[in-house]
């Protein structure tokens, strides 16, 4: 018996071992997404696997089909708001203390 697109969509990328139903959501609105399209999850069981556990996303069109994958999109987060320069300032004091020593090291 040969694998539907989705039966192939579902497999593990690391191992090729068919992964665990995680959930579905609703496809957001972008350029390379159907719309109608849903989003499945589905997580590796295979314990030998280096992506044990690890969740990946396949998305299932209207009409059942699936897209190729994609894996070389632009990242699309948004830049944090400015804090005005004190995150920066607690990294530099964080490597500080991490390399020179004299201090508690926060977690």
């Amino acid at each position: 018996m040969t694998d539907t697109t989705l039966e192939e969509a579902r497999r593990c990328p690391k191992c090729n071992e068919p992964g665990a139903d995680a959930g579905a959501m609703a496809a957001p609105r972008g350029q390379d997404v159907t719309r109608g399209a849903t989003l499945r999850k589905y997580t590796c069981m295979n314990n030998r696997c280096r992506w044990f556990e690890e969740i990946w996303v396949v998305q299932v069109n209207p009409d059942g089909t699936i897209p190729p994958p994609t894996t070389t999109r632009r990242n699309t987060l948004r830049p944090l708001p400015d804090d005005f320069g004190r995150t920066r300032e607690r990294l530099l004091e964080q490597v500080n203390l991490e390399t020179h020593g004299g201090g508690e090291i926060s977690s």
